[in-house]
This record gives structure tokens, C-alpha cells and sequence, in this order.
């Protein structure tokens, strides 16, 4: 049987968890999983969609985890997410 959180859309899963979740705790789970995405473009695409929802709510947070994440990505040998994408390019990476 699925958990409660497993039968929502991808969307508000992700909504969901940067509700519940600091900025520093979700940027240590996505370091963790960095090595796992064959296609990095597809886990910065994520990353930034992610900001996107901290930033709904708070600038500050969206920051944190910006800064916390590309830190925990450097200490595994990992470059930083590519923030800053043309909207052409972003449209096509989703």
C-alpha cells in the first residue's frame, strides 16, 4: 500500500516538502542524492524548481538552500547547480 504522500502529484509532494523541510535539511537530501541522477541537467532543472517553491514563500530560504546545496555538492567533488538558465533553455530541460 502507498503512503499518503506517495498518492499526491509530484508537484505537491515537492510543495509539501519544503513546507515541512529547511532549507538545509532538503539540500543535504539532494547532495545525497546527486550521484543517482544519470542526467544532471534533470537534477539541476529540479534543484531549481525547488528554490522556485522556497521562493514563493521567502527569499531568504530560496538562498539557504541555493548556497547550502552547491556547499554539500562541493565538499563530494560535485559542480554547482547551474542557477541562473535562459527561459528557451529552461523550457526545454522540463
Amino acid at each position: 500500500m502507498p503512503k499518503l504522500h506517495e498518492t499526491l502529484p509530484l508537484h505537491a509532494q515537492w510543495t509539501l516538502a519544503v513546507q515541512t523541510k529547511t532549507p538545509h535539511r532538503l539540500a543535504e537530501n539532494f547532495a545525497g542524492f546527486v550521484g543517482q541522477f544519470y542526467d544532471r541537467p534533470a537534477f539541476d532543472e529540479l534543484a531549481r524548481q525547488v528554490s522556485d517553491l522556497y521562493q514563493v514563500h521567502d527569499a531568504t530560504e530560496a538562498c539557504r538552500f541555493r548556497s547550502s546545496l552547491d556547499r554539500r555538492l562541493s565538499d563530494r567533488y560535485h559542480p554547482p547547480v547551474v542557477w541562473n538558465v535562459d527561459p528557451v533553455r529552461r523550457d526545454r530541460a522540463a
